[in-house]
């Protein structure tokens, strides 16, 4: 009797292990795009992509599902909004009506050993309240009993609420973003955006990468950006950003349907390639009308820098890395004089293993110059970095030193409004004057100074240097 009453107990808590079911977040964005209008054909929309492990579940069973977002983790609705069923083949389904009984419009996966199932899970909004920008919601997953089941048998709630936000000019709202295809993307793939460079915390916005079968068109709500540039465009992308982001997107994430890291790309300023230039993600207050566009065929894998430490009024030190290191065959870093007109080439290194950071160091000139850094590939492809600025460094001497009444200053040829002034030990401005554009030396009158220690302070381009000299 006694090992039978053991039985039965055992028996009764793994029937309540198996039932405490959770839901734990992997890649999940912290932002989706609220309705517009609230009319079902101008919701103005984007997908929200999220990757997301539920666990507790029965073993190696076989579960219908859909996702939506509901206001409160306690409610017992099975949601609101479309879905958007991730397929491993074929094209991704979408779904504005749910259902676990008919075929087409729900999804399944396959639990592990564990009850355990982690997968990509996609939502768009629908015109309901819910989905009113400001709103706090949570992520469901609904369930059936993963025996062929046709109603719902769990529903399981993520702890953690998403923001949702609308296209906007103002703090309170987003812009839009897209790409342009990307060179290394795949059809299916998947982006996440983060505000830092090491894809720390939850993503602000994630999406797919285009085309996965479905119609995300204005006649279905599409926001008219995402409808008529990145709706089945081989490799586009489009999401919304919020307004509020102080450093902007720092890092781009690019996984695969098994959730695989296939590239990432970083900026350390928040600014990315775009077609026409480059494009800002800071505080950006574009809303719907003012899309930013990142170039995918130029995004940059290659994070070139400046090293701070290495850095003197003679030399510099440049440095760069790339993740994309294996499909390197060399880097080309090359140097312009002219304001970025041109550009030769000033070293070639050939790639030898993995290395964390590639460095160089050169003479810093007396005006400013431009440096880019070039990845040919093995493929033969050519990826070129951001270019980096580096001040010039004013070079000056003056003689005769001590001086009895004319002192000669040679400085770098100067440009429109460069200017001298002479300057007193104790900071007070005794002499100034303008310099003739194109003057590569200066004589000042210092007869009627005072012997003692003076200043000789030039001014160009708003930079400042000086060198002292003593009047007999």
């Amino acid at each position: 009797m006694k090992l039978k009453f053991i039985v039965f107990i055992t028996l009764l808590l793994s029937t309540v292990v198996s039932r405490a079911q959770s839901i734990t977040e992997v890649y999940f964005p912290q932002f989706i795009q609220g309705a517009g209008t609230f009319n079902a054909a101008d919701d103005r929309k984007v997908p929200f992509v999220c990757r997301m492990t539920v666990s507790g579940l029965t073993p190696n069973a076989t579960y219908r599902y859909y996702n939506r977002f509901v206001n409160d983790p306690a409610s017992a609705s099975i949601g609101e909004g479309a879905y958007i069923l991730v397929k491993d083949s074929g094209d991704f389904v979408r779904v504005t009506s749910a259902s676990l009984a008919s075929a087409g419009r729900y999804g399944t996966f396959t639990t592990d050993t564990t009850g355990s199932y982690t997968g990509w899970f996609a939502n768009e909004v629908s015109s309901v309240a819910l989905f009113t920008p400001g709103n706090n919601i949570y992520f469901r997953l609904v369930l059936n009993n993963g025996n062929n089941g046709i109603t719902v048998a769990h529903r399981i709630t993520a702890s953690n609420p998403v923001k949702v936000i609308n296209f906007g000019t103002d703090t309170a709202h987003g812009t839009a973003l897209r790409g342009t295809p990307l060179r290394y993307g795949s059809p299916k793939q998947f982006i996440l955006l983060y505000d830092n460079l090491f894809a720390q915390g939850r993503p602000v916005t994630g999406t797919f990468i285009e085309s996965d079968g479905t119609d995300n068109s204005i006649a279905n709500g599409y926001a008219p950006f995402y409808a008529d540039s990145v709706n089945g465009v081989n490799k586009a992308w489009g999401t919304i950003i919020p307004n509020t982001l102080s450093n902007g997107i720092l890092h781009i994430a690019q996984r695969s349907l098994s959730g695989s890291l296939k590239r990432l790309y970083l900026s350390f300023n928040g600014k990315w390639p775009s077609p026409s230039g480059s494009v800002d993600t800071k505080n950006a207050t574009g809303g719907l009308d003012n899309v930013l566009v990142i170039d995918g065929s130029r995004l940059s894998i290659i994070n070139f820098r400046l090293n701070g430490e290495a850095t003197d009024e003679e030399m510099i030190t440049m440095e760069w890395n790339t993740p994309d290191e294996p499909n390197a065959r060399e880097y080309v870093v090359e140097k312009s004089t002219d304001g970025g007109k041109t550009f030769a080439p000033l070293s070639t290194q050939k790639v030898a293993g993995i290395k964390p950071v590639y460095q160089l160091t050169d003479k810093r000139s007396e005006s400013t110059s431009f440096y880019r850094v070039t990845l040919l590939g093995k493929d033969g492809a050519k990826i070129m970095s951001d270019v980096l600025a580096v001040k010039g460094v004013i070079k000056l001497n003056v003689y005769p030193n001590p001086v009895q009444s004319q002192l000669v200053m040679q400085h770098p040829q100067t440009e429109a409004g460069a200017s001298v002034q002479l300057v007193s030990i104790d900071g007070r401005v005794l002499f100034s004057q303008n310099i003739q554009q194109g003057a590569v030396q200066t004589t000042i009158n210092v007869s009627k100074l005072l012997p003692g220690n003076y200043m000789v302070v030039f001014n160009m381009n708003g930079e400042r240097q000086s060198k002292s000299f003593i009047k007999k």
